[in-house]
């Protein structure tokens, strides 16, 4: 092998979960590298697929008018749906191009694999983010999970020197109650020398509720209104020498409810929205002053931790190239509101009677990455394997069986990556992985809450193996445009745990149906003067998908298998008007089916899935010595009937316009901000709760809301 040391001194510091030095990055440049492609530094102009960079600054701007890292994503990332409204779950949200996307910190999957509860973007504190890169389309490259996409949050990193602190205070409220008024304080410190350098942060969050445009107080249970949420980050590097290097980091968050505002009366399927009653903290809806046989019900403290730990060693010097070894553990741990609980045990002496409680849900993720950089005469290669062990328990508070088994899941993955210019102008990208996953279930009795409660199911270890391909190409037209394709499969697992715990089967053989999907792409991407463009048409297949749905007679979610292809169109154009004046603007559009048969027709996916036509553009004024300001406008469109929408994919999703704008101001000390979120105070309803007309979850989106920040570097 031929392996050049200033190629993999670069690659070291930018492979995988994006180590603290990148190339600069300014509009109408090709320098912008990213890590999250292929597992190691690329161009991107290089890269055979549509990507989108946040940087910190600009996911800043945006989340100092937004209360949600969600409502930012869905402003910034072409593709992705619009947010569902402060909800912890955040599905139809967190999808990409129809699929679900993969949301990795610096790395590490957040999915839950089990039941999908969409709460992973709650995980994230803002404050502790350096960028994020979006790959838009799947992809197998970091494993299961990614049939739309790729989110890679990527943290801090600490910089050497005397100790810098950094403060911000902010406040947010709505015109309409006192109750709306919110509160955060951020406090950060770092510093270090050229061995050992450390970064550490603490921020508190307290919020308050939210009203619609009209000034109807809106219900808060099952999203983060009425919650305050603790946040502690830090990482701390140290430099062994010019070669070797070891970093630990880590972030835990935890949520906890500090009112509830329950939802009464909504009638999603005649279009009926909910209201909000008040009923306090730790209460689901239509439960608080409700007694069952073991009494009256009592409110739980609803809690919500999210924590990541990570152990990094990179070697440049190592005689194959550049290694690169990752230890982490993930962890999400929950408590429940206070909910209905019925017996359905047969035989059982409280058989069809009522119990009240909560569940509980401990979830682990923990594993190695092993990733190794080399260059020879003819490809840059990534290589390496993955090894992961997950596991899920639901207990609850009332003494009933488990509502799921409790879960194990091994899974094991060797990859290569490769990357080779085919002539002066065309790069050619590859690459293989082996996925081997393998489910541990316990014999289990199907929990007192299901239709089948009681029924004994024999447990087993159902497994998969899969070879999963992409390839893709690049070729530049002239220096300043390129012309790409790709073809890219990408799997997950159906969320085993929805099927096996209902005891359907008398035993859990098969319960892991992998949802294999390919994934095919092409575009055009370029700079004009003073104007960066792109434009991708995708198309993505399934031979068995997976679609929610849900069912109110048993007030749970449901999966429908069905074959699937989803296809669409996507563009970005940006320009500087003037040398302080920048404009920024995406449009995408997409469109599913599904055949519920083999003999039936083609049928529409429904508003959960496929995300109505959206239109963004952002303006960026810089008057150097009188402020900066910032203006976001969203466009969400409609699928009606005149899309064929309603004959089978459920309900249609209305049309509504949002915009949002900001303004900073330098002071002697420190940076003072103001912004107005949905500053035109429409009423609208987001387009997942309009299709999927969840009687809880169906009501207005919040009016106007106000944000004053204060920052101070010292």
């Amino acid at each position: 092998m031929k392996i050049s040391n200033l190629s993999l001194a670069i690659g070291s510091v930018l492979a995988l979960a994006a180590p603290s030095l990148y190339a600069s990055e300014t509009a109408n440049t090709d320098e912008t590298m990213v890590v999250t492609a292929s597992r190691s530094q690329q161009k991107l102009s290089d890269v055979p697929r549509s990507v989108t960079v946040i940087e910190k600054e600009q996911l800043s701007r945006v989340m100092d008018q937004s209360r949600n890292i969600n409502e930012a994503l869905s402003m910034l990332v072409p593709g992705m749906g619009t947010s569902v409204h402060g909800n912890l779950s955040s599905k139809g949200q967190n999808q990409i191009r129809g699929r679900r996307v993969l949301l990795m910190i610096d790395g590490v999957s957040q999915n839950n694999s089990f039941l999908d509860f969409g709460q992973e973007l709650s995980s994230i504190d803002p404050q502790n983010v350096e960028r994020i890169e979006v790959i838009r389309g799947g992809s197998a490259v970091y494993g299961l999970g990614a049939q739309g996409g790729i989110i890679n949050v990527i943290t801090k990193r600490p910089e050497a020197g005397e100790t810098q602190y950094r403060t911000k205070v902010g406040t947010n409220f709505q015109e309409f109650g006192s109750d709306s008024l919110s509160w955060n304080v951020y406090q950060e410190a770092q510093g270090g020398n050229d061995t050992d350098q450390w970064r550490i942060g603490l921020g508190y969050d307290q919020r308050g509720g939210s009203y619609d445009a009209s000034g109807n107080r809106l219900p808060s249970v099952n999203n983060a209104d009425d919650m305050d949420n603790i946040n502690l980050n830090g990482v701390w590097n140290r430099d062994f020498d010019a070669e070797r290097s070891l970093t630990f980091n880590f972030g835990v968050r935890r949520m906890e409810d500090n009112d509830g505002w329950c939802a009464t009366g909504g009638n999603g399927a005649e279009g009926k929205p909910a209201e909000a009653v008040h009923c306090g903290p730790g209460y689901n809806n239509n439960v608080a002053g409700k007694v069952g046989v073991n009494g009256p019900a009592q409110p739980n403290n609803v809690k919500r931790t999210f924590a990541n730990y990570q152990l990094r060693y990179q070697d440049i010097g190592f005689a194959w190239g550049m290694l690169d070894v990752t230890g982490y553990w993930m962890t999400q741990d929950t408590e429940t509101f206070t909910l209905a609980m019925k017996d359905n045990v047969p035989g059982s002496p409280t058989e069809g009677q009522t119990y009240y409680g909560h569940n509980m849900t401990d979830f682990d993720r923990y594993g190695m990455k092993l990733n190794i950089s080399s260059m020879v005469s003819w490809a840059d290669i990534t290589w390496g394997m993955d090894v992961e062990q997950q596991s899920f328990k639901q207990p609850n508070s009332v003494g009933f069986y488990n509502n799921t088994p409790d879960v194990e899941q091994f899974a094991i993955a060797p990859f290569s990556q490769f990357a080779s210019q085919v002539t002066d102008n065309t790069t050619l990208s590859y690459g293989v992985r082996y996925e081997y996953v393998r489910l541990g279930v316990d014999d289990f009795i199907v929990g007192n809450t299901h239709a089948n409660a009681g029924k004994a199911v024999q447990g087993g270890n159902p497994d998969i193996s899969e070879f999963l391909f992409n390839v893709g190409a690049t070729h530049y037209l002239t220096d300043n445009h390129q012309v790409f394709a790709s073809f890219a499969q990408g799997m997950s697992t159906n969320e085993a745990l929805r099927a096996i715990r209902t005891g359907d089967s008398d035993n859990v053989e098969g319960a892991i149906q992998p949802i294999k999907t390919d994934n095919y792409e092409v575009g055009f991407r370029g700079v004009v003067g003073l104007a960066d463009y792109s434009l991708a048409g995708f198309y993505s297949s399934s031979d068995l998908g997976s679609t929610l749905n849900y069912d109110e007679t048993n007030n749970r979610l449901e999966s429908t298998r069905a074959p699937e292809r989803v296809w669409g169109v996507e563009a970005t154009l940006g320009f500087d008007i003037m040398p302080n004046l920048r404009n920024d603007n995406t449009v995408s559009w997409q469109e599913g089916e599904r055949k519920l048969d083999g003999d039936s027709e083609w049928q529409p996916l429904d508003g959960t899935r496929i995300a109505p036509i959206k239109i963004t553009s952002s303006f960026l004024y810089d008057t150097q010595d009188y402020g900066r300001y910032n203006l976001n406008l969203l466009y969400s469109g409609a699928r009606d009937k005149s899309d064929e929408i309603t004959s089978g994919a459920g309900y249609a999703v209305e049309s509504f316009f949002l915009m949002n704008m900001g303004a900073y101001y330098d002071l002697p000390v420190g940076t003072i901000n103001v912004a107005v979120e949905n500053l035109l105070n429409e009423k609208y309803m987001t387009p997942y709760a309009q299709a999927e007309r969840n009687n809880s979850r169906y009501y207005f989106a919040p009016g106007r809301r106000i944000y004053l920040g204060y920052e101070v570097k010292y």
